[in-house]
């Protein structure tokens, strides 16, 4: 008898168990359902039965690190409203964590732009527990909470998405050689049982209209097991956005890791702050991948907005200031604080950490022009 992989026992056995059952049932699972089921299901998915972020979750994100990063972003995107000169705008976060990007920007807006600072707050978020820590956090904030882009309110919006489509679920195909003369195909790659335990497994070849929606027909042939990656959910969340900012206006800053095209296999887990399976205690370890930005853009343009970048987030921060303003918050602290904010912003900033892999870009109604921080781009919104 077939024994379960080890890291599919324990406490997180009842979700391995389930989707074991319902591949039994119905056979192989698609890796969007997958990851679905192991990021968001309501009793024992990963976002919803823990707090992920911190030195005591999986990971840290920008915000956590320093709350310069939320300061930046906060003065930038008052930028963007004064220059827009709309009335009534609203705020929209998808992604938002535990609230403290929000707080931060909340915080500078409170000082400088009261009109975004008095602002309804819109949150993207599907975890019970998490909205509960941004209630907490963002109090007295005038919130609303969405399950998706929905139902937004029909006003211009002022946002932000940072680390939010990286987890949204992706699907990935496999090209597999022809035997026999016969020709190559891109097939699905499935998630399956493989000797009691969750692996990979190809499924039918795609079909000429998702080859066309994969933007695989122009593709000279692959090498034999290459894997590319589609993911569904980025180009609606993306088409949906637009279609507000391009109908009301506004500005959305996306800040993620990922780069202007394709990446391969890009899909990762990670737990306790370490590289793991992505097969690992589902539910019990975060699944992210790379964003394609390029996706991103061609969404955007083709729903009347459009999307500058993406630039490296070094670049970004540096280019809206970030250094000036460690130096000047650096003059009013002590020896040791100074030594770890210098150390935080070295982390957001530097190649050598999240400043090269992580890149911004800014969704905006169609027009022409270079908003500040993205003058290495060419008119295309591409990095140049």
């Amino acid at each position: 008898m077939n024994e379960p992989h080890p890291s599919q026992t324990a406490k997180s056995s009842t979700l391995f168990e389930t989707i074991a059952s319902q591949i039994e049932q119905d056979g192989p699972l698609s890796l969007a359902n997958y990851i679905g089921l192991a990021l968001g299901d309501a009793d024992h998915g990963y976002y919803h039965k823990q707090d992920p972020f911190g030195a005591d979750g999986d990971f840290t994100t920008a915000p956590e690190i320093s709350g310069l990063f939320g300061e930046m972003c906060g003065l930038y995107l008052a930028h963007m409203a004064d220059l827009s000169g709309l009335d009534q705008p609203a705020i929209l976060e998808l992604g938002p964590g535990r609230g403290s990007l929000m707080a931060d920007m909340r915080h500078v807006w409170s000082q400088i732009m009261p009109q975004l600072a008095n602002a309804p707050v819109h949150l993207v978020e599907t975890s019970p527990a998490l909205r509960q820590r941004q209630k907490d956090r963002l109090a007295p904030a005038n919130l609303f909470w969405h399950k998706n882009l929905d139902d937004l309110p029909a006003t211009p919006v002022f946002g932000i998405a940072n680390e939010f489509f990286d987890a949204l679920p992706i699907d990935q195909a496999i090209w597999r050689d022809g035997q026999n003369g016969a020709a190559g195909s891109w097939r699905h790659r499935l998630v399956g049982l493989v000797d009691g335990r969750l692996g990979f497994v190809d499924g039918a070849p795609l079909s000429k209209a998702e080859i066309e929606i994969w933007y695989l027909a122009s593709l000279p042939t692959p090498a034999d097991g290459s894997i590319t990656e589609c993911c569904a959910m980025a180009d609606a969340y993306a088409a949906k956005l637009a279609t507000h900012i391009a109908s009301y206006g506004g500005a959305c800053l996306i800040i993620d890791y990922g780069r202007d095209g394709p990446s391969g296999d890009s899909l990762q887990a990670v737990a306790n702050h370490q590289p793991v399976d992505v097969f690992h205690q589902p539910g019990d370890a975060d699944l992210s991948h790379w964003v394609d930005f390029s996706v991103l853009r061609r969404a955007a343009t083709n729903c009347g907005a459009r999307l500058v970048g993406p630039v490296t987030q070094g670049d970004f921060l540096q280019a809206i200031g970030i250094a000036q303003r460690t130096e000047a918050v650096a003059k009013l602290a002590d020896a040791q604080t100074r030594r770890g904010l210098y150390a935080a912003v070295d982390r957001l900033v530097s190649s050598q950490q999240m400043g090269s892999a992580f890149k911004v870009a800014m969704m905006l109604p169609s027009g022409t022009g270079l908003p500040p921080g993205f003058a290495a781009v060419d008119d295309q919104g591409s990095t140049a």
